[in-house]
């Protein structure tokens, strides 16, 4: 998929499901999927509409966590067994997991050094400055943008945590697909800056779609932390 070189995160988040296939259907129409054949995958099973029943999970399972490559990150994330820790072709990230082959969500995250404050707020409006440009160029279309503001619990701190919340679409040669999605910054070690990318598919499921990433927002952004093990900067690595 050359569409996937050289996106920025919202591109990335937005584009990883481009190329989505159905499997083949075994049970009848409105069926849950069988058990045994929810996988990572292919989280949807063996329903006669996979991707509402991989979003639907997505929306009633509980919390758990993955950690990145160097065991540094708690990464919050529903139905969490099954998620795969993925490398993007030419977009280097911290961590980026997906939920299924067929990429009914996706998540990413970026950390790097920046100068200045150790403020979200101008971390997020550098980087999307920097991402909106890249992502028109490369068939992304973004709506508009709502921010939140919230908070972080971080032992005995209450740190800024800034949302974006968007709605894009992805058009390419063979189809368009659209997602809804978020961006958060976080206040990091000082002299770093930490971002996570959420989205989901919403092509055909679009009211499901912004409850999952509405419970994102509400009940997973803010628990993305930094190991207790993790005392300073770790050194801004990627995959």
């Amino acid at each position: 998929m050359p569409l996937l070189r050289r996106l920025p995160l919202p591109a990335l988040v937005f584009a990883l499901a481009a190329c989505a296939s159905q499997p083949q259907v075994v049970q009848p129409p409105g069926a849950p999927p069988t058990p045994k054949s929810v996988t990572s995958k292919n989280p949807g099973g063996d329903a006669d509409d996979p991707e509402r029943a991989a979003l639907e999970r997505l929306l009633a399972q509980p919390w758990g966590h993955r950690k990145d490559h160097w065991q540094t990150l708690h990464v919050p994330l529903v139905d969490w067994k099954n998620w795969r820790r993925v490398r993007v072709f030419g977009v280097p990230t911290r961590a980026s997991y997906r939920y299924g082959d067929e990429h009914y969500a996706m998540t990413s995250i970026l950390y790097q050094t920046i100068e200045g404050a150790n403020d979200p707020e101008a971390c997020l409006a550098r980087f999307m400055d920097q991402a909106a440009p890249l992502a028109d160029a490369n068939g992304v279309r973004l709506g508009e943008r709502q921010r939140v503001r919230m908070t972080q619990s971080v032992g005995a701190e209450n740190r800024p945590l800034v949302i974006d919340l968007l709605e894009g679409r992805v058009d390419s040669i063979i189809a368009r697909d659209d997602y809804v999605g978020a961006i958060a910054a976080y206040q990091s070690f000082p002299g770093t800056c930490l971002l996570q990318g959420f989205a989901v598919v919403a092509t055909r499921h679009q009211e499901l779609a912004i409850k999952i990433r509405d419970r994102w927002v509400a009940e997973g952004a803010a628990n993305l932390t930094w190991e207790r093990h993790v005392k300073e900067a770790p050194p801004p690595e990627t995959r």
